[in-house]
């Protein structure tokens, strides 16, 4: 069954959700829109409610009113889109569960997301883990800080590999061999999965394939004829033949079958597949799961990481008089130590980073301490993966593309073309020049 479709947030449901108001759970007056009176508005999703009503606990004078909101993709736009129609009800501050989301709130078109440049001190910005901005800065401006990262590394089953004489791959071409192998030897192992984010963000954004490399907020520089681009094309063609990459996708129900079955041998994945998905949804037993640093492309000495997920804070261009308040909240929520350290995920502010690796290294489910993986991972984010309006199209011009051929059979490096095209239309129709 082929499973190369992902969802995406079409026309007719963003005119739903603005018709309807987008339902009970955000939105509200907030008080004057800008004129710096009345409560100061926060929009979080449930992970980060706790947090926020801590905040507003420790300060008792501080006016302020939190509202829970989904995590689903396009929620907060069509939210802010009616704000601007309406001229009220923008959240001083808000929780982007998809960072990409926050090249839509900076552009000139919604108006809605506030540099923070003069309001968070260069001291804590660089705070944070390296390159973790980037996705946050357009035209030299920041606009985000980044609550959570999600750095590549290459997870593997240390059981199995042991089992079957296998050496953890330190160069993607040793990744190949033990993958063909594998195939062949043991049928229906797999090392890898290929499917919207999970195949464009880890592979092509490991190896610096220019996909959504933006250059400011109106040009994005999209270049899949570049040797970068090629490479995973010819790296994933020998293993999509031979079955060792899957086009299921890892958050279906379906993948877990691999888990249960002794099949998952690698898995180049984020950060947060350590502790949500192999145990939970794989079913894979403790002691099993390891980290590697991601392997080395031909002609590199370094190991970089893609990235698939995280979270950002946004503060509003209109919050007015509660503009230093709501950048307050929005530098203590993302730097501050202790709560971070309590946090899900990887945070991306460094310091709180390392309190955070503490726990996972003593962790009992994985077969050794994952934190030296993942460390360098979170240092070594490859440059060029930008946030852009086009996400969706993103996702879904690559499963048109690239996993259909995979599925198929196809020729992977003739599909380049198509999702280069497809990329294209999709960044024109999102007013980028394409360049």
């Amino acid at each position: 069954m082929k499973r190369w479709r992902v969802a995406s947030l079409t026309a007719a449901a963003v005119v739903s959700l603005v018709l309807s108001g987008c339902g009970g759970t955000g939105g509200g007056d907030g008080g004057g829109s800008g004129d710096g009176k009345g409560d100061l508005l926060v929009w979080v999703d449930n992970t980060r409610m706790p947090a926020a009503q801590q905040y507003k606990k420790a300060h008792p004078d501080q006016k302020m009113r939190i509202v829970t909101i989904p995590p689903d993709a396009g929620y907060v736009p069509t939210k802010i889109s009616l704000a601007n129609r309406t001229k009220r009800g923008w959240p001083d501050v808000v929780f982007l569960a998809n960072p990409a989301e926050a090249a839509t709130l900076a552009s000139e078109k919604f108006g809605y997301a506030a540099p923070l440049d003069d309001l968070v001190p260069k001291s804590v910005r660089d705070g944070f883990t390296g390159g973790s901005l980037d996705t946050c800065t357009f035209g030299s401006k920041t606009y985000c800080l980044r609550n959570d990262i999600a750095p590549t590394v290459l997870w593997y089953d240390a059981k199995l590999m042991k089992r079957y004489g296998y050496q953890v791959p330190e160069t993607w071409a040793e990744y190949q061999k033990t993958g063909l192998k594998a195939a062949e030897d043991h049928p229906g192992t797999i090392v890898g999965a290929v499917n919207g984010k999970y195949g464009a963000g880890i592979y092509f954004g490991s190896s610096g394939c220019p996909t959504r490399d933006t250059l400011s907020l109106t040009e994005v520089h999209i270049d899949l004829a570049r040797p970068d681009c090629t490479r995973v094309a010819d790296l994933l063609q020998p293993l999509a033949r031979k079955k060792a990459v899957t086009t299921v996708v890892p958050i279906d129900p379906g993948f877990s079958k691999f888990g249960k079955d002794d099949k998952i041998l690698m898995l180049p994945a984020p950060a947060w597949f350590g502790d949500f998905m192999f145990g939970p949804a794989f079913k894979v037993p403790k002691g099993r799961i390891a980290a590697a640093p991601m392997p080395t492309w031909p002609g590199e000495s370094k190991s970089y990481a893609g990235q698939v997920g995280g979270g950002a804070f946004l503060v509003s261009s209109h919050a007015g008089g509660r503009t230093e308040r709501a950048a307050d909240l929005v530098r203590w929520m993302t730097t501050d130590v202790n709560l971070q350290a309590q946090q899900p995920t990887y945070p991306a502010f460094t310091a709180a980073a390392e309190k955070w690796g503490e726990a996972k290294s003593k962790d009992p489910y994985y077969a050794s301490d994952p934190m030296p993986a993942l460390t360098a991972a979170a240092s070594a984010l490859r440059p060029g993966f930008g946030a852009v309006r086009f996400e969706a199209d993103w996702q879904t011009s690559f499963n048109d593309t690239f996993v259909k051929a995979v599925d198929s059979g196809g020729n992977l490096r003739s599909s380049l073309g198509g999702w280069q095209d497809k990329l294209e239309a999709a960044a024109n129709t999102s007013e980028y020049t394409a360049r």
